[in-house]
């Protein structure tokens, strides 16, 4: 995974339209971006993802040096829609030639393996809030064995992405912190440290005298 080239191919192997629409019966949109609409200096062109397609997958592995693919394992916490999640993303990722074991755990099994940076390839989900600073310091900032990247499990690391996450932390000035984000953004959306799957839709629903 330390090759583009694989971390394209990944992308292009899962289709998160046939995902949404049968696993997660519609209750979601497949995203490119890393970010919503709703966190500040999102990307609208970011949101569009690549179609589903396995063909350009297998060149990409073969450009790698895996024209037969490869295995490993690959983690999922044992929730029953990321668990059924996961099932269909393995079943697509080995129809390229990446054949992906799937271990589901508990949280206390998964967690650390998330944060321990320990697993080959892991699924899991972030509820950004409207500012992105948190989302790119947990998740995408270069590790140092504290707070940043305390959940960069792949322990990608770039020191011009590192400066922009840092930077925003103490600009003052509204416009060039939107504009620093977004191009933090433009970085992680050319290298892909994390493949962008969908964001989940949740539905409530209350009583008629109950105002939300």
């Amino acid at each position: 995974f330390k090759d583009l080239r694989v971390r394209r191919a990944v992308q292009l192997a899962i289709d998160t339209e046939l995902i949404v629409k049968q696993v997660l019966r519609g209750e979601g949109t497949p995203t490119g971006s890393f970010v919503s609409p709703l966190v500040d200096g999102h990307v609208a062109a970011f949101d569009q993802r690549p179609k589903a397609d396995p063909a350009a997958a297998r060149a990409l592995l073969a450009q790698a040096g895996y024209p037969n693919g490869f295995s490993l394992q690959m983690d999922c916490v044992n929730v029953a829609w990321r668990a059924a999640v996961c099932q269909a993303a393995a079943a697509m990722l080995e129809k390229v030639g990446i054949r992906a074991a799937l271990v589901t755990s508990p949280s206390a099994v998964f967690f650390p393996k998330l944060s321990q940076g320990t697993g080959s390839l892991i699924e899991f989900g972030w509820s950004a809030t409207p500012d992105p600073w948190g989302m790119l310091q947990s998740t995408i900032r270069s590790n140092d064995g504290l707070s940043a990247g305390a959940f960069n499990a792949g322990r990608y690391s770039n020191p011009k992405l590192d400066a922009l996450i840092d930077g925003l932390r103490i600009e003052p000035n509204l416009a060039q912190r939107r504009a620093m984000v977004q191009d933090a953004l433009r970085i992680v959306q050319a290298e892909l440290p994390l493949v962008p799957l969908y964001r989940r839709q949740h539905n409530w629903v209350m009583r008629p005298n109950v105002e939300v």
